[in-house]
């Protein structure tokens, strides 16, 4: 994980998009619908996910609930959401996720895989402390 500056980037292992136990749509095999869709790490393909959705799936230190989505497109998705994020402070083991209601949610760089129609970046804005912030992952494709 890279810093908690301007922008927070997850390497290593995957930044992907999980369901749990979410009220999301899933669909039953891949490739039988043109709408673009979240890859779950378990394989799901979620449309329009409105439960927990956990965006790290190494350390599950970012997750995503109760999102109301404003669009859906195939070309990408925007929606507020209740972004929760682990801040690591004074240790990520130490640290409980903090919760920001009301950040934005975008999807975007929807591309053509194995699985369908993908987005392959999340990018929400949220506030800390009073100063805006991004977090950016990139979800399973």
């Amino acid at each position: 994980m890279a810093h908690l500056g301007k922008r927070l980037l997850v390497v290593g292992l995957p930044a992907v998009v999980i369901a749990m136990a979410s009220a999301s749509t899933p669909i039953a095999s891949a490739g039988t619908s043109a709408s673009a869709r979240l890859r779950s790490c378990t394989g799901g393909l979620l449309l329009e996910p409105k439960g927990t959705v956990v965006l790290a799936c190494a350390d599950a230190n970012t997750e995503i609930r109760a999102t109301r989505w404003t669009s859906w497109t195939n070309t990408g998705a925007r929606g507020t959401t209740d972004f929760g994020l682990n801040l690591c402070t004074p240790t990520c083991v130490a640290s409980r996720i903090s919760f920001f209601p009301d950040s934005t949610i975008r999807l975007t760089a929807a591309k053509h895989t194995a699985h369908g129609l993908l987005f392959t970046r999340a990018v929400i804005s949220y506030r800390l402390h009073g100063v805006q912030k991004t977090f950016t992952a990139y979800p399973a494709t």
